[in-house]
């Protein structure tokens, strides 16, 4: 390259969390950028090994099994952690253990039936993260409980990319399922066809979900209070200075809005569907 050339764009791309990734770099080259972004995917494939549903090895899995779990790993300790913080800011609102209730809605409408509103009250009982014991020697389920965190792994992921990134001085935009920018330079990302000019993290949840009906609003978007999912015309960007935090309230303001939540640093928009 001459003295004085412009180095372009480059960007990385990849598949995490069974979706497309990508970061993209402003002034770095392409192999540079293919260096950095294979060494990102290896951070977030070791933080997905904990968090996964899908791999039966991983921590949460054994966890959601057996119904407790020795010596966890700092990376779930560490989400754990933050996941409380999110269910006391969102007064229970953010609860990962939503996530039993949740699979049985599933099962039911699969099955073709309607749930049952007195078995629904019962699933729901056990939806109560402030009863999850964890520490660094043991996470402890009540009987019948487990837990998702997909609802702040991919920002909880991104975190850790974008730190990863911090430390080799490059200005890039990463997305791993949630944005977050590293360096100076804002990063202009779109959503339902409105450009945000992006200076820190960004996630997007979408009111519609992941259909659990076709006859139905019911989604893998539930009050844990009521069970109800919310309304699918809304998409909801939630800009904050940590994608974790990000994730997290997304979800949260998704099924329940924002008036009741007192935030500083985050910047809420709430966009229609076409």
């Amino acid at each position: 390259m001459s003295c004085g050339e412009k180095v372009p764009f480059s960007e990385w791309r990849g598949i995490c969390f069974g979706i497309p990734v990508s970061i993209k770099f402003s002034g770095v080259d392409h192999d540079d950028a293919q260096k950095f972004g294979d060494e990102a995917l290896k951070i977030a494939q070791s933080y997905e090994a904990v968090f996964s549903l899908w791999d039966e090895n991983s921590e949460l899995r054994r966890l959601n099994r057996d119904g407790s779990l020795s010596n966890p790993s700092e990376a779930l300790q560490d989400i754990l952690y933050r996941a409380s913080l999110l269910y006391d800011l969102t007064d229970g609102f953010f609860d990962p253990t939503i996530h039993a209730y949740l699979e049985w809605v599933k099962g039911e409408y699969a099955e073709g039936r309607i749930p049952d509103s007195e078995e629904a009250d019962k699933k729901r009982a056990l939806v109560n993260f402030s009863r999850v014991q964890f520490s660094p020697k043991e996470i402890l389920l009540e009987k019948g409980m487990a837990m998702s965190l997909n609802a702040i792994a991919q920002g909880y992921v991104t975190d850790h990319v974008a730190r990863f990134l911090e430390g080799e001085d490059v200005s890039a935009l990463v997305n791993l399922g949630e944005y977050r920018v590293v360096g100076d330079k804002p990063w202009t990302v779109s959503v339902e066809g409105n450009d945000i000019s992006l200076k820190n993290s960004l996630a997007v949840s979408s009111g519609s979900g992941e259909r659990l009906s076709a006859t139905s609003a019911a989604n893998h978007l539930i009050d844990p209070k009521t069970g109800k999912s919310p309304p699918p015309q809304e998409v909801v960007a939630v800009e904050a200075l940590d994608a974790w935090l990000a994730d997290g309230l997304a979800t949260v303001i998704a099924i329940k809005g924002f008036d009741f939540l007192k935030l500083e640093d985050v910047t809420v928009r709430v966009f229609e569907k076409p």
